[in-house]
This record gives structure tokens, C-alpha cells and sequence, in this order.
């Protein structure tokens, strides 16, 4: 089964596991075919991010995180956040997602790259259709395209000026000849080769800091999932720099309360959510260091039962109960991600995340190569007295992607992933909260109504506004003190804002039925599909 967030992604997908490739073959071709088709979440300009669990029964986590360049030049950066941009060459960090997609096959894959390459050579190739969210997504980013150059403006509107309507048929041969080269060069040209000469050229002449000596410095780690037991079910997630131990924090602390209150849709419950939520933003980032709070281990049961007393019926937590020295503003990643969830036939399963971090990441591409680089160093403050997060050669970037897999008695429950900056680690914990506190299969517990903490700042909660939560619900949490919410009520109207909302891509397994289950949450158009035939290769 496979579920991502585009029909084309999802196909490559299927046909690589009806040409007998497994979980982590699928994935990958996955990956490179939404470098295609969703270019303004992801591509070989960003980076990625893999949870894989093994058929024989092991959990690792693919790290792929991306650094900063380590020519960065704080006073030229400093010039650059004062004019208030968010994109342009100076906000690029080093591309890692072709390094991490190349680990992953080479160790655990059973296809060498250039098949797995092909079904995205032949889409960018031919054309796709271009979805609503897409054309969503670009007006919303209008007027920074077009301040963008001329090759990166070809590469997203008709004729370099007009925004495409759905079903608009587009096509990127400049990628599809780049998937060729490193099809037929391997991935070390992109790395060390003649892309990477482009890719340096094109940064000394746009002002970018990244070289071709950081592309040669890329180096991809296997690493030790976070765990955590969730009423019985084991659950694996992104360590940091990843935001897995947002998930742990959120589920244990849910884990204090009974299943029927969360199960119940009330009021009540959505405050609960909420402060668990915000709760767990701040003690994560303690957990980055594995700093202890109060002696304490901030990923514990026991800490989470300490920090579940904070949460009074009907009453708001005061901020200053539980906030940490670390603005969210620096950390804070970009909302444009993507979500591949791929189970196979043989046991193996992969949940993979993958971003530019805002759309179409810095704005900016290498003329000739056809993809976007993505706008990493953005968040960061030019100096240390401003935020913690201040710029520094060579540091791995923090995101909140929190690619993750709950098994039951070692096998799969669910595999899921969404896009959605710091609400993704209250997506996934929600979505895995209705499964095992409300029974839900996994269709029902991604298409249910959210309620989602934005961040502090800006102080905000988000909530679908569809039965059964009613705005009698929005009344008394704005009584409990939650005054700033974003509620979107269905069906919306004028601009929609069903993006705000995450997507989460995942797939399920019932041992029972011996059945696969996936869902492409409609929020963003997703897509799931299973293969017809599944051979059996040696």
C-alpha cells in the first residue's frame, strides 16, 4: 500500500512494487517523482527525512538533515533578513534529499536508482496535470515568483506571468534531463561531479553561500528512532533535529487521561488537546539536548504525568508555567512539506517526510537543472543576542518532520507523516490518538475534524469547524482563554485554507483481514493506491 500526496507519486510508487521493488524501493521513487509533481514542497533542493521498519523486525531512522553552508557571511545574511525577505540564494542550505535517498537504496533497497529514477524522467518528461492546491499555492506565493529571475518563473507560470489551472498540463524537461544525468553519472555527480561545478557556479553568481566543497561534506546517518509505548502500541518517530520528541511528549501526556474522555468529542477534550499540545512545543525543545527538566527526563512518563497536573478544567495554562527561553520563531520550519507512507507485502514499511520548507523553498534554481534549492537558513537570526538560532557554519537545520511508525505485537498498526511546521507533531499524535482511543479505522482518523496548536507565537489554535465540533465548542474554548482561532468551517468558502490543516499520508494494516488501508488526506488532494500484482523476486 502506498499513500502520498500526489496520484502521480502514488503510482510510481505501485509500479515499482508490481516490478517487485519493496517498501524502501517505492518510497524512494515516490520521493523522486514529488520532486516532479510537488516542487513547491519538496525535491533534490531539499532534504528528507526516513523512518524504516525492516521486515525482521528492526526501527531506524534515515537521518538526512541538511547544514548550513560553511562560507556563510553573517554580515551579507544580516543585509538580508533587515530587507525582510524570506527567499533568494542567501537563504539556501546545503541539498541533502538525493544523498538520503541514495543511503536508503543502496542499504535497503533492492532497485539501483536509475530504475527507480524513470517513472519521474518520464512524468517530467510528458506532463502532469497541475492540481488546485498547486494553483492555490502559487497565487498565494504570486508576487515572490515573479520577484524571483526569469528561469525560475518559467519553471512555475505559463509564459514566465500566468498562473495555471487545474488539470493545466505541465512539463519540466530541464529536470527530466538532470534525473537522466544522475541516472546515467550516479548520484555522486550531484554531489561531487559536473552538477555540483553548476550548482557552485550559479551560487557565486546569485550570493548564495553554498559550495560545491558542502556538497562533497554531505554525509547521511543511520540513527536510533525515539520510542514511545502508547496504550500498547509501539510507536517510533524522528529523533532531533527531527520533531519526533514533539510525538512522544504529546502521546505521553495524553496517555494520563482515559480513552472514553478522549474518545468523546466535547469541549473539554478539545482543551485538552490543545494544552497537551503546547505543553509538549515547549518541553521538545528541552528534549533536543536531552536537557532534564527538574532532574527529569523530558520524554518520560514520569515527567508527563508531572506535567499533566498543569491542566485545570476549563482554565487556560498561564504561558509562563511552562515556557522555555527558546523563541519558536527560530526554530520554526516551513509549512510546504510532503508525507510517502509505503508498506509491502514482505513486512518491510517506510514513512518518509520531505521539504524545500516554504513553497518553492529560496525561489531560486540553477539555470538548466529544473528544480527549485531549498530556503533553510531563513529562520535564523544574524546574531546570537537576537535567538538562539543564529546563523553559524556548519549546523544542522531543526524541523518539526516527524515521519513515524506505530506496530502492535510487531507488526504494523499504521505508518503516517504530514506536512505543517509546528503543527505536525500534534497532526500525527492526533491522528494515532483516534486510532487507539476512539477505535477509528485510519480513513476516519485522518478525514475527522482537528484541533491543532499553531506555535507560541503566534498564540493560535486551529480548529475544523464540522460535525460533530460545532461552534458551540469555539465559544467555550474562547471562554477558557483561548482567544486566537483559526476556525475553518465546511465547506469553505473563497481561499481555503484546508492546507492549514496538515496532510497526512498514511497507510494500515489489519492482521485480522490480512488487509492494507491507505489514505491520502483530502485536505491536499493525497493519494493512496495498493498494487494489483506483487511478484515474488529472489
Amino acid at each position: 500500500m502506498v499513500a502520498t500526496g500526489s496520484p502521480e507519486a502514488t503510482k510510481a510508487a505501485v509500479e515499482i512494487l508490481e516490478m517487485g521493488g519493496n517498501a524502501i524501493d517505492a518510497a524512494v521513487a515516490a520521493a523522486l517523482t514529488l520532486g516532479v509533481v510537488d516542487a513547491q514542497s519538496s525535491g533534490i533542493g531539499g532534504s528528507t527525512n526516513i523512518l524504516i521498519y525492516l521486515a525482521y523486525g528492526r526501527t531506524l531512522a534515515v537521518d538526512g538533515t541538511s547544514r548550513t553552508p560553511m562560507a556563510v557571511d553573517i554580515e551579507r545574511f544580516r543585509e538580508f533578513k533587515n530587507s525582510g525577505r524570506t527567499f533568494g540564494y542567501e537563504a539556501i542550505a546545503v541539498p541533502t534529499t538525493l544523498a538520503t535517498l541514495e543511503y536508503a537504496r543502496g542499504r535497503y533497497g533492492t532497485f539501483e536508482m536509475a530504475t527507480l529514477l524513470q517513472p519521474a524522467i518520464e512524468i517530467a518528461e510528458h506532463g502532469y496535470p497541475l492540481s488546485k492546491i498547486q494553483t492555490i499555492k502559487i497565487r498565494k506565493y504570486y508576487d515572490d515568483i515573479m520577484n524571483s529571475s526569469a528561469y525560475m518563473r518559467s519553471l512555475v507560470l505559463e509564459d514566465g506571468r500566468i498562473i495555471g489551472k487545474p488539470g493545466d498540463r505541465q512539463c519540466q524537461p530541464d529536470l527530466a534531463n538532470t534525473y537522466r544525468r544522475i541516472a546515467a553519472e550516479g548520484v555522486r555527480s550531484f554531489y561531487f561531479g559536473n552538477i555540483a561545478n553548476e550548482i557552485e557556479a550559479d551560487m557565486i553568481r546569485g550570493g548564495g553561500f553554498l559550495r560545491k566543497s558542502d556538497l562533497g561534506r554531505v554525509s547521511v546517518r543511520e540513527v536510533q528512532p525515539l520510542y514511545t509505548n502508547y496504550r500498547g502500541f509501539d510507536v517510533f518517530t524522528f529523533p532531533p533535529p527531527g520533531g519526533g520528541a514533539g510525538v512522544v511528549s504529546i502521546l505521553n501526556l495524553l496517555e494520563t487521561f482515559p480513552s472514553d474522555f478522549l474518545a468523546a468529542y466535547s469541549a473539554e477534550r478539545h482543551h485538552v488537546l490543545l494544552e497537551t499540545f503546547r505543553i509538549a512545543a515547549a518541553d521538545a525543545q528541552k528534549a533536543v539536548g536531552r536537557q532534564r527538566i527538574s532532574g527529569v527526563d523530558p520524554l518520560s512518563k514520569r515527567h508527563a504525568r508531572n506535567r499533566a497536573k498543569l491542566i485545570a478544567p476549563g482554565v487556560m495554562v498561564p504561558k509562563e508555567l511552562f515556557s522555555t527561553s527558546l523563541d519558536p520563531e527560530c526554530t520554526r520550519s516551513g509549512e510546504n512539506t510532503t508525507q510517502v507512507s509505503v508498506a509491502d507485502s514482505r513486512g518491510n514499511v517506510v514513512s518518509l517526510t520531505q521539504t524545500l520548507s516554504r513553497s518553492f523553498g529560496a525561489k531560486a534554481a540553477t539555470r538548466g537543472l529544473g528544480f527549485p534549492y531549498n530556503n533553510f537558513l531563513a529562520p535564523f537570526a544574524a546574531d546570537k543576542s537576537q535567538c538562539p538560532g543564529y546563523l553559524r557554519p556548519d549546523t544542522p537545520i531543526m524541523t518539526n518532520m516527524s515521519p513515524t511508525i506505530v506496530l502492535k505485537d510487531g507488526r504494523l498498526f499504521a505508518a503516517l507523516g504530514s506536512p505543517g511546521s509546528n503543527k505536525i507533531p500534534p497532526l500525527v499524535s492526533e491522528v494515532i490518538s483516534n486510532m487507539v482511543d476512539r477505535n477509528m479505522g485510519v480513513r476516519d482518523a485522518v478525514t475527522a475534524p482537528r484541533v491543532l496548536w499553531g506555535g507560541d507565537p503566534p498564540a493560535a489554535a486551529y480548529i475544523e469547524v464540522f460535525d460533530p465540533i460545532t461552534k458551540k465548542d469555539i465559544r467555550a474554548l474562547r471562554r477558557m482563554g483561548f482567544a486566537d482561532i483559526t476556525d475553518l468551517r465546511y465547506p469553505p468558502s473563497g481561499k481555503t485554507k484546508m492546507g492549514d490543516f496538515g496532510a497526512i499520508n498514511a497507510v494500515a494494516y489489519d492482521p485480522e483481514t490480512r488487509i492494507f488501508t491507505g489514505v491520502g488526506d483530502p485536505r491536499r488532494y493525497g493519494s493512496a493506491m495498493g498494487p494489483r500484482v506483487v511478484p515474488v523476486r529472489d
